[in-house]
């Protein structure tokens, strides 16, 4: 008789704290739960966040694109070059955007958005890309987004200063 209380009271205590032990785990469980939906929202307000800055940078550097193209209308080469950044500046929020998923994806957006508007187009680009300078050249290898901004900023201040040097160049 002695043997069967001792069981029930060992089950009976055995109940209790796994009662005991399932609700601190489930206070654990909700706990992380909003943890998660917090982090979640957070997540989701920077992200769009990034999204409004890379369109109000794409806005900027198509102004600077189209400025550039309109101060050398009469230089063809320099316009024909320019043509080739088209691609790159117009869907800059698209590739912005695919850069922030990761790394290795600017090489490959990029050549989505050229190959959409011509075939060769994307291998011109390249081309062109190789005859800059060798930190122009990192930018563009480093397939990053950091890499694109950096780039796409790069190529426009040359165009820009260019009618400087061609000014310094007529005064001497």
């Amino acid at each position: 008789m002695i043997f069967i209380i001792a069981i029930i009271i060992i089950f009976f205590v055995l109940i209790v704290y796994l009662y005991f032990r399932t609700e601190k785990l489930q206070l654990s469980l909700r706990k992380a739960q909003s943890a998660d939906r917090n982090s979640r929202k957070e997540n989701k307000a920077l992200l769009e966040t990034l999204m409004l800055v890379a369109n109000t940078q794409e806005t900027f550097v198509k102004i600077r694109l189209q400025n550039l193209k309109d101060s050398f209308v009469n230089d063809k080469t320099i316009s024909q070059e320019l043509d080739l950044l088209s691609p790159l500046i117009n869907n800059y929020a698209i590739i912005f955007t695919a850069c922030l998923k990761g790394k290795g994806q600017l090489s490959i957006m990029t050549k989505r958005c050229y190959e959409s508007l011509d075939k060769n187009s994307y291998k011109k680009f390249i081309v062109f890309i190789n005859q800059q300078d060798q930190k122009t050249k990192r930018m563009w290898n480093s397939n990053t987004l950091s890499g694109y901004i950096s780039l796409t900023e790069t190529l426009l201040q040359k165009f820009e200063q260019l009618p400087e040097k061609k000014k310094l160049a007529e005064a001497s």
